[in-house]
């Protein structure tokens, strides 16, 4: 299998960790979307140019991370760690909190982070305040949560993990999260795991490149 990515994508990220959670091996591809050739020739392999996506033999073609995540757990199920539970009402309370990280976490914080590189003359911070605001609900509701859970939908690691790391990640700069204790001590047991380990071995140095451009 074929893994497009780019480490520095939180998506990107989210799939990379379900790959290292369940020890499944994968053939790197990265796709360096601020290169405008190399975009426009990806985008010949898929015409919405979106990372991550998952190709291989027999004509597999899987985008989106959570319908990656899912993919792996169907097919490689028993092998490393669950992400998804089995039992069906477990499994949907988990989706949902995998929605909800994606669509009110981890797109608000891209909001901030892609608004913040734009020239002043272009920025809007209209949608900037929008998306402080959302986190701000967010965060209070995922305090509480965490207060009684080890992870972000349970005791156990699950898909919710993987999607929050790279949101928390970039929000300790664009959205802190100090003020919430709760979340600082998830985010730190999150930080501890293997996954998270070998995944921040290959970002750091590429944001340290980002940053020297």
């Amino acid at each position: 299998m074929k893994l497009h990515y780019n480490i520095a994508s939180p998506y990107s990220q989210k799939v990379l960790i379900a790959f290292y959670e369940k020890g499944i091996e994968f053939t790197p591809t990265i796709i360096d979307l601020s290169n405008k050739e190399e975009h426009l020739a990806y985008k010949k392999l898929y015409p919405l140019g979106k990372i991550p996506l998952l190709t291989g033999d027999n004509e597999l073609f899987v985008p989106e991370s959570g319908i990656i995540i899912e993919y792996l757990e169907n097919e490689f199920s028993g092998q490393g760690t669950q992400l998804i539970p089995r039992e069906k009402t477990a499994a949907r309370r988990t989706h949902l909190r995998e929605r909800m990280i994606d669509l009110y976490v981890t797109d608000q914080i891209l909001i901030l982070y892609f608004d913040s590189i734009k020239p002043q003359n272009q920025q809007n911070p209209q949608a900037v305040a929008k998306a402080h605001d959302t986190l701000s609900i967010l965060f209070t509701s995922m305090d509480k949560d965490f207060a009684s859970f080890t992870y972000a939908a349970s005791n156990d690691f699950s898909i919710v993990d993987c999607a929050l790391f790279g949101a928390l990640f970039y929000a300790q700069q664009l959205h802190p999260f100090t003020e919430h204790a709760d979340i600082t001590a998830y985010f730190a047991r999150l930080m501890q795991r293997d996954s998270v380990k070998k995944v921040l071995t290959e970002l750091m140095p590429a944001l340290h490149a980002m940053q020297q451009k």
